[in-house]
Parts: C-alpha cells; structure tokens; sequence
C-alpha cells in the first residue's frame, strides 16, 4: 500500500513536470516567435511601417495595421524556419492574404490572431536607436535618437528620416501605462500643414476613455478665435514595430513665428553665450541664481534663474519686454524647472520661453505678472502705481480663456497648465489652451466644494490654489486663483457674458451638437485598436468594445450639451463660491500658519539652496 501511494505521487510529480514544461515551452514559442506584417512592397522587416503582432490580456494575437494599409494582402516575416499560416506554409517574406481572425503554428504551436485596421488617421512609425523604448521610460528627460515615418491616413509620407530625439512628456500622465512624448525632428517640416517646425508632442490621452477631450478644445478654441490654439492631428503611433495607441500629434507650445509669434529670448540668450564662452557651450551647465531647491514653489516672492553673461560691447542691445511663454505651475513641480517665479500670492511661474531666463530677463517678467495680479486684486482694479489690471493685460483674451475653460470645467484651470505670453513692449496675453484631458466631465473628484463632474455648477470660476506645504499634505490654502478674482469683479462677467452671446457660445453650442460627433466618428476604428492595445474598457469583445467607446463619446456630448445651455443661462453674474465646512477651514488655517511660519524660517535662514 506504501508503495502504491509512492508511485502514485511520482506519477502526480512527473505529470505535474511534464505540463509546466509544455506550458513554459508554449509561452516561450509565443514570446520568442517574431512575426511582423507589412505592406505587400516592403523589403524587409524592418522597413519603416512594419507591424509587429501583440498579445493581449486575452492571450489571443493581433496586428493593429495603420490607415495606409487598407486590405489584408501582406507580406508576413517571422523568425522561425516552418510556420504556416492558416493550415497553408509560408516562407518569411511572403505575401499572403490573412483573415479578419486566424490561426499562425510553428513547431506544433498554434497562435490565434486577429487583424485590425484603422481608418482616416496618420501613422507615427519611430524606431529608435537602441531598438526599444527602456531608456526613456526609465527617465523622461532621456532623448533618444532614431528615425521616424510620418504618414497620412492615405499613405503619403509627411516626413521620413532622422530622430534628433524622443522624450518623455507630462506630469501626472506620466506616470500611467500609455505615457505622452515630445519629439525633435532633424529639420523642420510643416506636417499636415500646421506650419514648419522640428518639435512635436505626441499627446496620449490615457485617462479620457473618449480621446476626444483635448482635440475637441484646441479646435473649439481655434474657432473661438483664441490665437495660437494648438493645432492637430490624430494618429496612431508605432515603436520599433509594436503598436503602442492612438495619439495627437499637435504643435508645441514654443515661441516660434510658426507658434506663438513673440521674440525668443532663448535664441538671444544662447547667441550672447555663444559670443562670450565659445561655440560649443551647453545651457545646461550655466551657473543658476536665486531661490532653487524643493521648496522654493512655496516661498512668494521669489525668483530663479540661469547666470547669463553681459553682452558684449558691440551686441545689440536686448529688449527684455519680450517676449515670455510663462505657464502656471503647482508648488510642488515647480522646483524642477530652471527659471520662474512665485508671486505675493503663492502662485508659481516657470519660464516656457526664455527657458534659460537671465537675471533681468526673470525680473522684469515677475515684476509685469505681479503688478497685473496686483491690480486684478485690487478694489478698483488698479494697482499701487495707478495701472489698471486692462492697462497690463488683453481683456478680450482673459474673458474668452474663461469661458473655454468654464465651459470645459477643468480643474487645472488658473493652476497648472495655464499659460500668458507677451510679447517685446506688447500687453499679457490669456492662453494658448493646453491640456484638457481630465476635463468636460471627465475628472471623478470635489475639490474646495466643487463638482467637476457636474456640468451644471460653476467650478473654474470659483477654483482655489492648492499645493503641497512643507509636511507633505495637500490642499491646505485657499486663495482665490487669478480667474477666480476676475469674476469677483462686475465688468468681467458682464463682459463673459457679452462675448458668449456674440459668438462664443454658438461656437462651442456646434462643437457640442456636431463636431465632436463627426471627430469621434473618425477616430473610432484607432479608438477600437487603442483600447484593445490598452484594455481600457476591460474587454477584447469587438462588438463591446464599440458600444462602451460609443457610450464615452455620449457621456462627454451630454455633459458639452448640458454645460452649453447651463452658461447661456447664468453667465453675467457674480456667483458666490461654494463654502467649506467650518472644521475643514479651521483645519487648513491651521496648517496653512505652520506651514507659512516654516517658510520664513527657510527664508530667513537661506536654507532652500542648500
């Protein structure tokens, strides 16, 4: 009976072996296989617009072909000797016609696959230097070489050749699954005629289910009449073969004539230290002056910036009026950027342009801002030198960057990802737009007693700073933001109210009702791709996959329909904002003193550069 028991334990054991090790011989076969399709005129398989096939959550195979290729005739390349392709052999290289669905087998292991196609969209093909995407995921300022094939959605090359760099891009979107990237091309090129340029941004959109939110603002706001509105064009993007989602490629927020059309003080600044140390100077090594260090987003009135030489006798004197790209930051991302300032009230800047802003440059800037903020604040709207906040700034671009910002009801409006630019002896200007895509319904969270998520409240009207203090915690102040001050002031929402019945709300009343549809409507084959690359709705049922994307773009249409006819009937007056509870505020006051006493001692003892 013991010996019985023993043998049938063996028995168990070696049965047990025996499928673990076909079960690993089989994920081997699967992940050691290649196959890559391309189109029937390829020469190889790793011609620029390869695809390779990928596994998803289901363990079934697909290949996400691109808009170009619009049949299923392709040539299959694999690495592997006898492979056949449904029940026929096939040699690497050959041209074969593959089914919606399928089956590949090699060495007696078959693998089903699934052919998608997109529709109506570019393609970003990028085969970088090292052959794959870890360097710069492992650090977002890695710029890492290659080359690129940008494609229109009929085939036609925009662009093919070299990659100065690809880089990481984002914040918070940097740090989910499908990332945002900048791009430099080796020359500038006017893809898809957005007007030449070498940078680029590839925009992910990983949190909007939709992908329609940022495409939707930039082009309501284009048509709104807001100047340098980013422009765009979906695509999907494609690394070293592998599919990896369905992106915007748009223009980047740069002072460019091609962009926003101020003076770059970056060229001027780099021509002064080229004329004075020499050729081959990095910015990048320059010496840095004022307040750095972790907490210098908390410290007001305070600047930061890069030790740019004095010109030399013969240089042209430079116009340090403009012109600034300056963009409002959070606390606690602030201390990463090389020039900026915080304003007497705790409100942080950094430097889009000059990004390696001079001593002089930084404070002339800052002084501009804080005296417009001053006036802004200010009982009669002027500030102690007698400027009206209107003197200093274009009215027309504050009143209608509010109401695509209202309209959008966006957290991060007034805080993080809202940019100014002036240009040389030129007023501030309110915009570009940017960054939208936890916006028009999409954001699941209150904060200071608003819903965003409610298309009927007012929300960027009444949104406060917030920011880490020195312990950490966040949300801890309530001071008003910019916009939040401008609609405590009468001849604001009566101008807000006045421009939306001229035109704005027209505008945005057809993007809600019609174009948003038409734009969801091109992009729902590369959606369907995306969310099987992504399984972002859980599932790789085609047919559901399609309803719930279908039920994304109705959630973001209801909440734009809602919110359109919301405004039309509240704007023009000044609206009190939702209140905190009493323990809530007595809570934050208490922490905002402590945290305001370990500023000055920071200050005072000069701690924050060391």
């Amino acid at each position: 009976m013991k010996m019985k028991k023993i043998l049938s334990l063996l028995l168990a054991a070696t049965l047990a072996f025996a499928c673990a090790s076909l079960f690993a011989f089989s994920s081997s076969a699967a992940s050691d296989l290649t196959v890559t399709v391309t189109d029937p005129a390829a020469e190889s398989a790793e011609a620029p617009g390869a695809v390779s096939w990928f596994q998803a959550g289901d363990g079934e195979w697909y290949f996400f072909l691109p808009s170009a290729i619009s049949g299923n005739e392709l040539k299959v390349w694999f690495d592997a000797e006898s492979v056949t392709v449904d029940g026929a052999a096939a040699q690497s290289g050959q041209a074969v016609t593959l089914g919606e669905t399928g089956t590949i087998a090699c060495g007696g292991d078959s693998f089903d696959y699934h052919v998608l196609h997109s529709s109506g969209v570019a393609a970003v093909f990028i085969n970088t230097e090292s052959g794959d995407m870890e360097a710069v995921h492992a650090d977002k300022a890695h710029k890492e070489p290659g080359m690129i094939k940008i494609l229109d959605a009929k085939g036609k090359a925009e662009y093919d050749g070299k990659l100065d760099y690809i880089k990481g891009r984002g914040n918070a979107s940097w740090q989910v699954e499908k990332k945002g990237y900048n791009i430099k091309l080796d020359k500038k090129t006017n893809l898809f005629k957005m007007g030449k340029s070498k940078k680029w941004c590839l925009i992910a959109s990983h949190d909007d289910p939709s992908l329609l939110r940022n495409a939707v603002m930039y082009g309501a706001a284009k048509d709104m009449g807001l100047a340098y509105s980013p422009l765009y064009q979906p695509c999907d993007v494609y690394f070293n073969g592998q599919y990896n989602g369905s992106y915007l490629i748009t223009t980047k927020i740069e002072a460019d004539d091609n962009r926003i059309a101020v003076e770059n003080l970056d060229d001027v600044n780099e021509d002064i230290v080229q004329a004075v140390l020499g050729e081959d100077v990095d910015m990048e090594t320059l010496a840095r002056g004022g307040v750095y260090g972790k907490f210098a987003g908390l410290l007001e009135n305070t600047c930061k910036w890069i030790e740019i030489p004095d010109a030399p006798a013969d240089y042209d004197e430079v116009d340090i009026t403009g012109g600034y790209v300056l963009e409002m930051e959070l606390a606690n991302r602030y201390y990463d950027e090389l020039s900026g300032f915080v304003t007497s009230r705790s409100q942080p800047f950094i430097m889009k342009c000059p990004e390696y802003g001079s001593e002089a440059q930084i404070a002339y800037i800052s002084d501009y801002y804080q005296r417009f903020e001053d006036a802004v604040f200010a009982e009669e709207g002027k500030n102690a030198q007698g400027e009206s906040y209107t003197d200093l700034a274009d009215f027309d671009s504050l009143v209608n960057y509010y109401l695509i910002s209202e309209w959008s009801s966006n957290m991060d409006s007034g805080l993080t990802s809202t940019y100014f630019y002036k240009d040389a002896g030129g007023k501030l200007f309110a915009g570009p737009v940017w960054d939208y895509d936890i916006a028009l319904g999409n954001n699941g969270s209150k904060r200071f007693g608003c819903d965003y998520d409610n298309p009927e409240e007012f929300t960027v009207a009444f949104n406060r700073q917030y920011r880490n203090t020195v312990f950490g915690s966040w949300d801890v102040m309530e001071k008003p933001t910019i916009y939040n001050q401008l609609n405590q002031r009468q001849e604001f929402v009566e101008a807000a109210k006045a421009n939306w019945d001229a035109g704005v709300g027209a505008v945005l009343g057809e993007w809600a009702n019609s174009k948003l549809d038409a734009y969801a409507l091109t992009i729902t084959d590369s959606a369907v791709m995306n969310a099987v690359r992504w399984d972002r709705f859980g599932t790789t049922d085609l047919a559901k996959i399609r309803a719930d994307y279908a039920a994304a773009v109705a959630e973001v249409k209801d909440f734009a329909v809602r919110r359109t006819a919301f405004l039309t009937a509240n704007l023009g007056e000044i609206h009190q904002a939702p209140q905190s509870n009493l323990f809530e505020k007595a809570y934050r006051g208490v922490l905002t003193g402590v945290n305001t006493l370990f500023e000055r001692f920071i200050v005072l003892f000069k701690l924050e550069n060391k």
